[in-house]
């Protein structure tokens, strides 16, 4: 396969805004299509970022013989019938990390990519960043020891104030619609975590509303249906043991933080700004009893070869996206699968079921492999 993938994007805001220069970084793909649920938005936002086919209909997108690969960044609750479609027309999909509203449609999903054969990566990023790929290779040579726990929490303030989400974000807070603190937040850190300590064989959840009230930007308010605070016990198939605490409606935001104990090595990963982000994401680490210090980064994992950036990027999150889409472009031409990939979607989704299961009975929950 030679030349430029084509790429057709489902969302005028996220997807527009930080998928489509993340796909140009790459220097192997070009956003040709864009899709929104009416033909005005699609038309202005075709227009207004430079993309050659505006779409309002998902299918019809889908159904373009001219694209190769679909990237799908709507609500979990609408997610699955585009996916489906646009793997039965055999496109590359690429869709948003909260993978589904429940595990049945993530079963179907990830069935249907089996069937189709076609590379299918997820925008759970926490991979791709540069101190968390430093993380895996310490741990990988040897060099950090045999890890045996985790500990991670991720607590930010998206829903804590009027005007740090919007009233656009309202949809949620309504159960319907698949999101929560624990699956959006819990997606983004099971799927690190599960990357670099492998699986997670049974959990014990705990979930809350702790923030009853939402007040947004524009006067209006709500009451949410979904947890905004949980913490989660893990235990992985290694053997080793973890912990994970998650919050949106924190007042204070206290950010990302991750420590690794190994045999020979402790190691941290932080971003104390918010959700993870990769410019900003400090690595540490020390063995021997020390206090923990900074660490150096892999020059080839500070600044992966081959991605371009025209100039810095609006939103630094850009940073974290492009080399996940560069490697699933390299599995599309040289076969492989993409990180994580559908596979990986269907057991953190399995967590998280198993954790809403033990939420409910207080117990240590299996989760489910298939």
């Amino acid at each position: 396969m030679t030349g430029k993938l084509k790429v057709g994007v489902v969302s005028a805001n996220w997807g527009m805004r930080a998928h489509l220069p993340a796909w140009h970084a790459t220097g192997g793909a070009e956003v040709v299509a864009v899709c929104t649920a009416r033909r005005e938005t699609a038309e202005a936002a075709a227009r207004d970022f430079g993309v050659a086919r505006p779409y309002w209909d998902a299918f019809a997108m889908c159904a373009d013989p001219d694209l190769d690969i679909i990237d799908i960044g709507t609500r979990p609750d609408l997610r699955m019938p585009m996916v489906l479609a646009a793997l039965e027309h055999g496109k590359h999909v690429f869709a948003s990390a909260n993978f589904a509203p429940d595990l049945t449609s993530a079963r179907r999903m990830r069935d249907a990519a089996r069937a189709a054969g076609t590379v299918c990566a997820l925008d759970s990023v926490f991979a791709w960043q540069a101190a968390h790929r430093q993380v895996k290779r310490l741990v990988e040579t040897g060099t950090a020891g045999t890890p045996f726990a985790v500990n991670a929490r991720l607590h930010i303030s998206h829903f804590a104030t009027p005007t740090a989400g919007g009233s656009g974000w309202r949809w949620f807070g309504v159960k319907k619609h698949g999101a929560s603190a624990m699956r959006n937040l819990g997606t983004h850190s099971l799927h690190l975590l599960t990357w670099l300590l492998g699986p997670v064989e049974a959990v014990v959840g705990q979930t809350m509303i702790a923030r009853k009230k939402w007040v947004f930007d524009d006067g209006t308010s709500m009451r949410p249906e979904v947890d905004d605070t949980a913490q989660l016990l893990l235990r992985f198939a290694s053997g080793a043991m973890g912990t994970l605490a998650l919050g949106w409606s924190s007042p204070g935001k206290s950010g990302w933080q991750m420590e690794i104990s190994g045999q020979a090595m402790t190691l941290m990963t932080r971003d104390d700004q918010g959700f993870a982000c990769g410019p900003r994401l400090e690595l540490l680490g020390a063995g021997n009893g020390d206090t923990l210090q900074p660490l150096q980064i892999d020059p080839d994992l500070a600044e992966p070869a081959g991605l371009f950036f025209s100039d810095t990027p609006a939103i630094p999150q850009i940073y974290d996206i492009a080399p996940a889409l560069q490697q699933m472009l390299r599995a599309i031409r040289e076969g492989g699968v993409a990180v994580p990939d559908f596979e990986a979607a269907f057991h953190v989704e399995a967590i998280l079921d198993a954790a809403l299961r033990s939420s409910e009975t207080g117990q240590w929950a299996s989760v489910l492999r298939d």
